[in-house]
């Protein structure tokens, strides 16, 4: 599974968690998907942290910004 599919997968996870996608209409055990979308969201956290230490997926670490002085004249 590629770094991209598993970001979608996690925004799907969390939409289902958070409300965003509401209960179908007479779906029987929504409580259980939102259950096992918490737990399948929390492995695809770490999930992508272990592609991102991947040498594959390193260009695509954010790293912090350096800070640029600027030359103010008094």
């Amino acid at each position: 599974m590629t770094l991209e599919n598993c970001k979608k997968l996690l925004k799907h996870f969390n939409n289902i968690v958070d409300g965003t996608i509401p209960e179908p209409e007479g779906h029987k055990d929504w409580k259980d998907v939102i259950h096992n979308a918490k737990i399948r969201a929390a492995e695809m956290e770490k999930r992508i942290e272990r592609k991102l230490k991947h040498p594959k997926y390193a260009h695509l670490k954010e790293e912090p910004k350096k800070e640029v002085k600027k030359n103010v004249k008094k």
